[in-house]
């Protein structure tokens, strides 16, 4: 009898250490995972979004594939919107971009203010972000705040100096304009031929657009080339494309090549 007590005992004191394992490996899976790096989470991003951004209270999401779609989840109302990526629009007077599109299913408004956003949880972008939204449905408009980031191409990562600009070539005998892209900053920097320059940068899949330069003031001999120059890039949105090494950067009538520098 005290056989068989004994041996209930230890089974009894078997499964309570199991069960106590279990808690504990659940306990650390729960903790590794709430650790995970954004690398790891971006591994959901579906493939050819270009900008994502989120917020809470409540809870929204926005995924944005420049060549297809923005679509916009929320808990609140509206759950789901998807609408075209209309043309940008930078404001004058603020450093953003804006897309405002309307369709059947409803408008969705989004503007991308370059201005450095944390998160409730402390995770730091480099992007503002507010939406706007509202469906047949819905009598008043639902406004989102949030912090957003591009899923940049990051060749762009570098210093260019100028090749051609409308087809003729940069004398290479002197110091040629140059301009040096920082998306993590969503900052440009550069050179104009004489003078320093700064301003503020929007990378998306395929094009990029600076704002309004900044610039030191020195007087040059050769100023037609920093004019010229800054006439081409100051507050312009371009497509670019890469080929052997080279940036081309087009925007209107104006086309500009730029080479690495080393």
């Amino acid at each position: 009898m005290k056989k068989i007590i004994l041996i209930g005992i230890s089974l009894l004191t078997l499964t309570a250490c199991n069960d106590a394992k279990k808690k504990e490996e659940a306990k650390t899976a729960e903790e590794n995972t709430a650790k995970e790096t954004p690398m790891k989470k971006e591994e959901a991003i579906p493939q050819g979004i270009d900008f994502i951004a989120s917020g809470e209270n409540p809870s929204w999401s926005l995924l944005i594939d420049f060549d297809k779609s923005m679509t916009f989840t929320s808990l609140d109302n509206p759950k789901k919107i998807s609408t075209p990526v209309p043309e940008a629009r930078i404001p004058q007077d603020v450093s953003a971009v804006n897309y405002s599109a309307e369709t059947e299913a409803g408008l969705l408004q989004v503007t991308i203010f370059k201005e450095s956003c944390e998160t409730e949880n402390g995770e730091s972008f480099s992007y503002k972000v507010t939406v706007s939204t509202k469906t047949d449905e819905m009598q008043d408009y639902n406004d989102f705040k949030g912090c957003g980031k591009y899923i940049g191409d990051y060749r762009l990562n570098d210093i260019w100096a100028l090749e051609t600009m409308n087809g003729k070539p940069v004398d290479k005998s002197m110091k040629r304009p140059n301009l040096e892209f920082n998306l993590r900053s969503g900052k440009v920097f550069g050179f104009s031929g004489c003078n320093r320059i700064n301003g503020t940068l929007v990378v998306e899949k395929d094009s990029l657009a600076i704002g309004e330069l900044m610039s030191t003031k020195m007087a040059c001999p050769n100023a037609e080339l920093e004019t010229n120059f800054l006439d081409a890039v100051n507050n312009k949105k371009f497509s670019f494309t890469y080929k052997n090494l080279i940036l081309t950067l087009t925007s209107g009538e104006n086309n500009l090549t730029f080479r690495k520098v080393d």
